[in-house]
């Protein structure tokens, strides 16, 4: 099973500084625990390898030695415990180096994409027929989870039904992305206009006076939470919330285990500069996309043939944060 190993010490790298992959099974970067030389900072005595087909930490300036889990355990707890998850799923004993005790109740925290908030002022996409123009619009867009999405013939009639004040101009066709509280309580409803000619695709509402974010009531804050800024764009990502609008108070976060910002790939973009620059010196991960990556957003990405799989894997490649997030930023700015 080195490939989880190999997946949870790139997840880690973000957190190592001068990582460096120097073989297929051997890593090199300054230890975190002792913090390597403080005079020459080029120094980097710490390595990852891999021994009788376990991957282990080795520090050749303080000494320490132990296990890939109790490494990660030491740097960073939250990923530990989804290191040592996805370990107990694929076998029947805890990794190496890893006390029993340290391993949680067997349980699947994968997210569900759970219905069991209800939404009453539409019609989901999934119960439309198939040849209906909002089901074509998000099957064509490759959208996953419809059965979370709604349909409505009058956007306007819908929330005047929630007795929301609103300026909406007039009867419009819209889908319609209801948004939870992880007591299911709705806080917000967002319209998307199936018209393409319409001055404003997007109209949100604010059914409570609370930061409108996306996926509360599905996501699990014990483990990384990607925060995106559109709804549809979090479907793609495991155990994503999304800011509607992107200009959420980012403080409402810091009680999450580990939170990465993420937004759109648009370096040119002075106001998307500015919100990445904001959260690095909020002391938050960001993803700064690589260069291959030319698309906007994710939607377009997954359109462009790029898998889940693999976007899952870009997210965790690209999250920096401190000083490394600013070089990277530095240098995405140019692109």
């Amino acid at each position: 099973m080195l490939y989880i190993d190999r997946s949870f010490i790139q997840r880690l790298s973000t957190q190592l500084e001068g990582f460096a992959q120097k073989k297929t099974n051997l890593y090199n970067c300054r230890c975190p625990l002792c913090g390597d030389s403080q005079k020459k900072t080029y120094k980097m005595r710490g390595f990852l390898y891999e021994k009788k087909n376990n991957f282990r930490y080795m520090c050749h300036n303080c000494g320490a030695g132990m296990s890939l889990g109790n490494f990660i355990k030491e740097v960073n707890v939250s990923l530990y415990q989804e290191y040592v998850m996805e370990k107990w799923k694929q076998g029947k004993s805890a990794p190496a180096g890893i006390k029993e005790k340290d391993v949680p109740i067997k349980f699947d925290f994968t997210p569900k994409f759970s219905t069991r908030c209800t939404f009453d002022y539409g019609e989901k996409i999934t119960d439309l027929s198939e040849s209906h123009p909002a089901r074509v619009y998000c099957e064509g867009r490759n959208i996953p989870k419809l059965d979370l999405l709604y349909y409505t013939d009058d956007f306007k009639l819908l929330v005047d039904k929630l007795k929301v004040e609103n300026n909406i101009p007039k009867k419009e066709k819209r889908i319609v992305i209801p948004f939870f509280d992880e007591k299911c309580d709705l806080i917000a409803l967002q319209g998307r206009s199936l018209d393409p000619n319409s001055h404003m695709r997007y109209i949100t509402i604010k059914v409570k006076d609370v930061p409108k974010i996306y996926g509360l009531d599905r996501v699990d804050p014990t483990k990384t939470v990607y925060v995106v800024e559109g709804p549809i764009d979090s479907l793609f990502v495991d155990n994503a919330l999304a800011m509607a609008g992107s200009d959420i108070d980012r403080s409402y976060f810091k009680d999450f285990s580990d939170v990465v910002f993420v937004y759109d790939n648009e370096p040119r973009n002075k106001e998307i500069v500015k919100k990445i620059e904001q959260s690095i010196d909020n002391n938050f991960s960001v993803v700064i996309w690589p260069e291959k990556v030319r698309q906007k957003d994710i939607n377009d990405m997954i359109l462009s043939g790029i898998d889940n799989t693999e976007l899952q894997g870009i997210l965790s490649k690209s999250t920096s944060k401190d000083l490394e997030a600013k070089l990277k930023i530095a240098s995405w700015k140019r692109c």
